[in-house]
């Protein structure tokens, strides 16, 4: 990851880095309702979205090797 990220050094595509520990999503109310109302986290990033194969592995993993040991690491560009 760490090479392909390098690959981008200084181009104006990426936009940026974050990352994320199994320990927050599995700790989130995926059923709170945004302020409309009418929509919630598991509507748009939940199991049943394109984030559940994401999901999945960071629960397995995070079961085997703790939660705050997990971490997805993302880029944009």
């Amino acid at each position: 990851m760490r090479t392909e990220y390098a690959a981008y050094d200084g181009s104006a595509d990426v936009h940026g880095t974050t990352q994320i520990a199994w320990a927050e999503p599995a700790s989130t109310d995926w059923q709170e309702a945004d302020s409309s109302g009418t929509g919630s986290r598991d509507m748009v990033a939940g199991d049943r979205t394109r984030w559940g194969p994401v999901w999945s592995v960071m629960r397995t993993l995070g079961e085997l090797h703790r939660a705050d040991n997990v971490r997805l690491v993302v880029w944009f560009h």
